[in-house]
């Protein structure tokens, strides 16, 4: 199933759960701070995001800076 935006992943390097801000090409980011990139190969889906939550975090991502690789 394809990862997209506020879906949940497990990054399986770090063993840690994240909320996805961005899919593009072969990477993903994560929401939340420190802001970063992971390889897209490196996450699992664990839960997809209903309709209404990709929504609010689209709305969330295109208030970020201009120069914030996770905008929209």
């Amino acid at each position: 199933m394809k990862i997209d935006i506020a879906d949940i992943v497990k990054h399986k390097p770090t063993g840690e759960e994240w909320v996805v801000a961005r899919v593009f090409g072969e990477h993903l980011w994560p929401a939340g701070w420190p802001p970063g990139r992971a390889e897209l190969a490196d996450c699992e889906l664990v839960e997809k995001a209903t309709e209404e939550q990709r929504e609010i975090m689209i709305r969330r991502l295109q208030k970020l800076p201009h120069n914030d690789e996770r905008r929209i």
